[in-house]
């Protein structure tokens, strides 16, 4: 139900806000939903990385410029080896590492929170 709940809610307010929306998001139904750390920071991990790459996915294959391309030469430069991995692979394999470090941290503050304010 957490990971449903994220996703519709963060999907629907990624539309009109900006991109970091989806913290505060994970964080508040974490607070809410979540029954421990663990489950907080996977489900809300897993969460915020379904819905990047699903609104990534969508935006490579409807845009016309192919940004996945200019964005994997921004990261290679002049690194070898690098511009060997294909490069959307490159681009969604750095957009996940960063939004499960999102997703996890911010469901795992709302655990916290949500601790913290029960004890005081």
């Amino acid at each position: 139900m957490l990971y449903i709940l994220i996703i519709v809610i963060g999907g629907l307010l990624s539309i009109f806000l900006p991109w970091w929306i989806i913290a505060p998001v994970a964080l508040g139904l974490s607070w809410w939903k979540a029954k421990n750390i663990k489950e907080a920071a996977s489900i809300s991990a897993a969460a915020v990385v379904t819905l990047w790459i699903g609104y990534a996915t969508y935006l490579n294959i409807v845009s016309e410029v192919n940004l996945t391309d200019k964005i994997a030469d921004l990261f290679t430069g002049g690194v070898g080896f690098l511009s060997k991995i294909p490069k959307t692979i490159f681009v969604f394999s750095i957009m996940t590492l960063i939004a499960s470090t999102i997703g996890a941290i911010s469901g795992t503050a709302g655990v916290q929170l949500r601790r913290y304010f029960r004890i005081h």
